[in-house]
Order: C-alpha cells, then structure tokens, then sequence
C-alpha cells in the first residue's frame, strides 16, 4: 500500500504477511476493491492453497508477469534504456522487456497482449509517467491469483528516491469489470539486490519437459512452444 493513502489499497496476505518460509499466500478477499465474480475465484483458490495446493505464480511458472505483476519480479535486475522516443524497461528475468512510447497518444487499437501498449512522458523533469492499456486477461496481476478483464488500465509513476539510490514506482489500477474503485499501490527498488547488480542470463524454462506438473496436478503448466526451432 502507498504510505498515508486513503484508499483501500491492493490485494495483500490474509493474517501475517507473507514470507519465504512455507507460509500459504492467501488472498485477503475482504478487501472492498473486488467484485463479487472475481471474490468467488480468489476464495476457490485460497480454499486449494489451504488445502495444501501450490498458488498460480507467473514468476514461478515461466509466465510473463503483465502488468503490473511485472513489478512484483523479485531480487533480479531491471534496466532503464533512454532512447530518444522510447524508454525500454529490461528484465533480467526471462530477458523480458517493455516498450514505452514517449510523448505519443495511444493507438485507437491496440490489440491486446501480456504487456499491453505503454504510452508515456517526463513530468517535472523527474519522474516518467507510463499509461498502458490493452492488456490481455490471461494471467492475474498480483502474487494472489488477483484476475482483471481487458479493460484493465494502468498508470505507473516511476522516480528516483533516496538521493537517487532507490526507485520508487507508485502506480493506479482502473478495470471497472474487475474492481468497484481504482486503487492505489507502489513498489520500492534497491541498488544491487539479489544478483549484486551484474546482468545475468536468466532463461526460465529452456525444457519441453515439465517434471513438476507430472508430480503435480493441481499447477498451472510452464508454457512451451511445439515448433521447431529451425
């Protein structure tokens, strides 16, 4: 949540917040922003994850993140390239990247993707602004199976903070199919976490064979192409 915002924030852990130390991530479902179609999902999969089922996490699945799950990619590295009309945000994981168009409207139609369409610009001289808009509705938004539809629009304010040692990046949520408000959140970046800063590569799923789902039949399979690479 942001600090001091009135709102009723994202989605966060039901009880004690959630830690790497076999906790089951549940959803708080209580919260207001949800609409009763996307409560009833969200109780049916923490009712599985308490059950003992694994949570649907794109990170741990080979899925892309979308956005702004893609916020939420932990401990690796992410990249700021300027060019003079673009900005594009790399990930280290999954060599993913993003695509923001400066100083430009939005397309009349934009199709849909995982990662949308990013329009953006430089407010102040400080802090890039990013608008994206068709986003596909494959695959949720958070680590809590949170779904949104396709009129999912979100607005990123992405600034140096800490005399320019961390980014801050706040951001709006709007989907009037999913939410009954929009909501506010923000994510805070650190200097050389995880990897100690080096760029490395990081492919997340370079085998046909996905052994935990042949253990497991209750996980969302990595996804794979079927076609030959030449």
């Amino acid at each position: 949540p942001v600090p001091g915002d009135k709102g009723p924030g994202p989605i966060v852990q039901r009880g004690a917040a959630y830690e790497h130390n076999g906790t089951p991530r549940i959803a708080e479902t209580t919260n207001p922003i949800l609409k009763l179609w996307a409560k009833k999902l969200m109780d049916e999969a923490n009712a599985r994850v308490a059950a003992g089922g694994l949570p649907f996490v794109t990170t741990s699945r080979c899925w892309p993140g979308g956005v702004p799950g893609l916020l939420l990619f932990p401990g690796e590295p992410v990249l700021f390239l300027q060019k003079p009309n673009e900005v594009w945000i790399l990930y280290q994981r999954d060599a993913q990247v993003r695509r923001v168009y400066l100083n430009v409207p939005h397309s009349k139609n934009p199709g849909y993707s995982w990662y949308g369409e990013s329009v953006g610009h430089y407010e102040n001289g400080d802090t890039l602004v990013v608008d994206t808009i068709g986003l596909d509705d494959k695959g949720p938004i958070d680590r809590y199976r949170t779904p949104h539809t396709r009129q999912l629009h979100v607005v990123e304010r992405y600034k140096l903070a800490n005399g320019g040692k961390n980014l801050e990046v706040q951001f709006t949520v709007e989907d009037p199919g999913t939410f009954t408000t929009a909501w506010n959140a923000k994510v805070d970046y650190g200097p050389a976490h995880g990897t100690g800063g080096t760029w490395r590569e990081s492919i997340c799923n370079e085998n046909s064979r996905d052994y935990f789902l042949d253990a497991r039949k209750d996980i969302v399979p990595t996804p794979h192409d079927d076609s030959p690479d030449f």
